[in-house]
């Protein structure tokens, strides 16, 4: 009976220690794919704005601004873009990029890639990353409606490495739309607040 409990209490002892490596094991690769580029040294946010244009109907100027959050450089920004897969569904004309960038347009116009031999360094940021597209800034922010790769992420998907394209680890992180200052919105209700007060107050020497 001693023999059958000790060896209970290894095979106990065996499950627990197997159940703990495996515990274990899931953590690690968890936190690696979380933070796979932090280790790396890169990171990165970025932001739009977007305003209609002045004399194209239904076409909008788009301008982002990239901002390093990581302790290397960025040599290459990849906009609407993952390994494998362009998200854009209309192909962007007009595209401009900040001193000493170069852009061209990848997977037959799904994508942007802006690339620079002076890389961002760590902690600045940087705009001039322009272009003009038909599509909405909902649109750029929905989902990638395309099979395989890149599948329900955002068409504003991007890609940064630290030096050439594919070299090295890369980010992969959402352009989001750019939230207005406060004081911008302040004023775009006060002017709405002035609109709507001149509106009644015609109404009432009107009458």
């Amino acid at each position: 009976m001693h023999l059958l409990s000790i060896e209970m209490e290894e095979l106990k002892y065996m499950r627990f220690s197997s159940l703990s490596k495996l515990a274990v094991l899931a953590f690690s690769v968890g936190m690696g794919l979380s933070s796979h580029a932090f280790a790396d040294g890169i990171t990165a946010t970025a932001t739009f704005t977007d305003t209609p244009n002045a004399s194209l109907a239904g076409v909008n100027d788009y301008s982002i601004t990239l901002n390093n959050t990581g302790t290397t450089t960025i040599g290459t920004f990849w906009f609407a873009w993952v390994p494998g897969a362009g998200f854009l569904s209309a192909t962007p004309t007009d595209i401009g990029s900040p001193a000493g960038w170069t852009e061209m347009t990848t997977n037959s116009g799904a994508a942007i890639q802006w690339i620079t031999s002076t890389p961002l360094a760590a902690g600045s940021s940087l705009s001039g990353f322009t272009f003009d597209s038909t599509e909405t800034p909902a649109e750029l922010l929905s989902a990638f409606t395309g099979t395989g790769t890149g599948s329900g992420d955002p068409q504003s998907t991007a890609f940064v490495y630290s030096g050439a394209p594919l070299v090295g680890a890369g980010d992969q992180f959402v352009v989001t739309a750019a939230t207005p200052e406060p004081g911008t919105m302040l004023l775009t209700l006060t002017g709405l607040l002035l609109v709507a007060m001149a509106g009644s107050m015609r109404r009432l020497f009107s009458s």
